[in-house]
């Protein structure tokens, strides 16, 4: 009879140990060429239109995990990026600031085996969004020092996005910010950097940008019934034309070298039911010019939840480098709401058993602060309760760290450690996973059950760039 192993280890939570609170953002990590790494990706996908990179944006535990798991299993770079909402010098809603952060993905790297070499540290949406109900001096302000915090840290690739309108950018009644007004605080985003990397060995070589006046809201659209744009070729032209001249103006010539991509809107991001698809033929001048610009691709944000095949399409259309965030969190939460029902129908009828609840813990955190999703689902208060625990844009993954809701998942893990999980719950509930345990490719423990889920859609990226997929590891 086949009965898997169901080992158990701790699921700690973030904790910061002695050593990661030494670096708050003063351990010198060591000087990473990523602008190496990135010209040769865009020359190689310049050869053959196939080849791309896919950038984790999140700061999420066991995504970050499993994102370095699964390029060490699959031979590739991991890219972890991490937002500034997520991140910054104030903790972030994850309470990290950029050199704790980047001591544990080092850390992360290095227990699961993976070269130094092979892992990216970035910023995405660098730039005064976190603090844009301020006014612009101090936005840029704040902006600014996170960018510096971030470079000291180790961080090598750099979104830098000045897109987002502060308080004080009013024209005629209106929020309004120029190309002109946007390249200028990319610039003094990308001076701040700058100065930090000069002040280490070896110059100024190792820091890569990514830059745009385009950009998709951060965290997908607010609402359903929307027309979603796709950037002109006339806009992106202005945009690389102006950057590249207010670059040259404040020196930084060098830096503009060192633009990988920009960042445009293609008409694929996600809402709170809805899931807007790539269509090649909207962007096909966008194809064509960027073609015509040897250093240069796009970066595809909002991503998320599009399907293997819009992916793929994607980069053949020289999105070469794909960002993902929410999707991951995504998963890892269908995966523990998973874990709850079989945990609820397996211990059921056990005499003393205390069920963790995760999914009634959640909701009633989310009722309880609503300060991360109030302002981004519309509805009557049912509608609202569904769309805060399960809809696309997953605002679940601001509460994480929750301390019910990490006692919860905490009791969850422990329960089916100590009871097992039932083969034929584990067919009910999580389908793919049975299979991959059944096969014995994967161990049937709670935290490998909830990683195989996010590895799900890392899969499909992977196979998107350019990467063979192997079904050795689980998923």
């Amino acid at each position: 009879m086949f009965r898997p192993h169901c080992g158990w280890k701790p699921l700690p939570q973030w904790r910061m140990t002695e050593n990661m609170l030494k670096a708050n953002d003063r351990t010198d990590y060591g000087r990473l060429n990523m602008p190496d790494y990135l010209r040769e990706l865009v020359a190689k996908h310049k050869r053959n239109g196939r080849i791309g990179l896919t950038s984790v944006c999140s700061a999420n535990r066991l995504v970050v995990e499993a994102a370095i798991e699964h390029a060490k299993q699959r031979n590739i770079m991991a890219c972890i990026e991490s937002t500034a909402q997520q991140v910054n010098q104030y903790g972030g809603y994850v309470g990290m600031q950029p050199g704790q952060f980047a001591e544990y993905v080092r850390q992360t790297a290095a227990q699961a085996g993976l070269p130094k070499e092979w892992l990216i540290l970035g910023g995405d949406h660098l730039g005064p969004e976190p603090w844009k109900f301020e006014t612009s001096d101090v936005a840029m302000s704040k902006a600014c020092e996170l960018v510096r915090r971030c470079v000291h840290a180790g961080y090598r690739k750099l979104h830098l996005d000045a897109s987002s309108p502060c308080r004080d950018d009013i024209l005629s009644g209106h929020t309004y910010l120029s190309i002109e007004t946007i390249a200028d605080r990319t610039a003094a985003l990308c001076a701040s950097a700058e100065a930090v990397f000069k002040t280490r060995p070896e110059g100024e070589d190792g820091l890569s940008y990514i830059v745009g006046t385009d950009v998709p809201p951060p965290g997908g659209q607010s609402e359903d019934n929307l027309e979603i744009p796709t950037s002109s070729v006339g806009e992106i032209a202005e945009t690389i034309s102006q950057m590249r001249r207010t670059f040259d103006e404040k020196g930084l010539e060098s830096a503009w070298n060192r633009c990988a991509a920009v960042v445009v809107q293609n008409g694929a991001t996600f809402g709170p039911e809805t899931v807007w698809a790539y269509d090649g033929r909207k962007t096909k001048d966008l194809k064509e010019f960027i073609a015509g610009h040897e250093n240069l691709v796009f970066e595809a944000h909002s991503t998320d939840f599009q399907t293997q095949t819009a992916l793929t399409d994607m980069v053949r259309d020289h999105f070469a480098i794909l960002k993902v965030g929410p999707c991951l969190t995504f998963a890892m939460r269908e995966a523990f709401y998973a874990l709850a029902h079989i945990e609820q129908e397996w211990l059921k009828t056990r005499p003393g058993a205390t069920f963790s609840g995760l999914p009634e813990v959640v909701q009633h955190i989310l009722m309880m602060d609503q300060r991360h999703w109030q302002d981004h689902y519309r509805g009557d208060a049912p509608y609202q309760c569904y769309l805060s625990a399960y809809g696309f844009s997953d605002r679940v993954r601001y509460y994480w760290s929750n301390p019910r809701i990490t006692e919860a998942v905490a009791l969850l893990v422990h329960n089916l450690s100590h009871y097992g999980i039932p083969l034929p719950l584990l067919s009910q509930y999580m389908p793919a996973q049975y299979e991959a345990v059944r096969e014995g490719r994967l161990s049937c423990t709670p935290t490998h059950l909830v990683k195989s889920k996010i590895k799900e859609i890392l899969n499909k990226y992977s196979s998107a760039c350019g990467n063979s997929i192997h079904q050795t590891d689980g998923l």
